[in-house]
């Protein structure tokens, strides 16, 4: 049994554009006992809006952003579903 102060290692993600941590509902930082089982996370979790494509890793925020790049902003009257920005605020890439 451990008691007291232990060091101990663990594994957590971090955006490769923003450098953002992956958070769960309370804002806390998500750790995983491994690489492999924090890989296998982003692939299972869809709702963090996270991805990982065997090479880097990018948050939600970073990748509405690509896409509103590559495929332009898709504005309603109040802000781009993709990545909320708002019409006042948008500026060509």
């Amino acid at each position: 049994m451990k008691r007291g102060m232990v060091t101990e290692s663990h594994v957590v993600i971090y955006c490769d554009t923003c450098g953002d941590i992956l958070t769960d509902a309370d804002g806390e930082s998500i750790c995983f006992d491994t690489t492999n089982q924090a890989v296998s996370f982003l692939g299972a979790d869809r709702a963090s809006g996270w991805v990982y494509d065997g090479d880097t890793v990018r948050c939600d925020i970073c990748v509405a952003t690509q896409q509103c790049q590559r495929d332009g902003h898709q504005f309603t009257e109040l802000e781009c579903t993709v990545c909320g920005i708002f019409p006042a605020d948008h500026k060509e890439y």
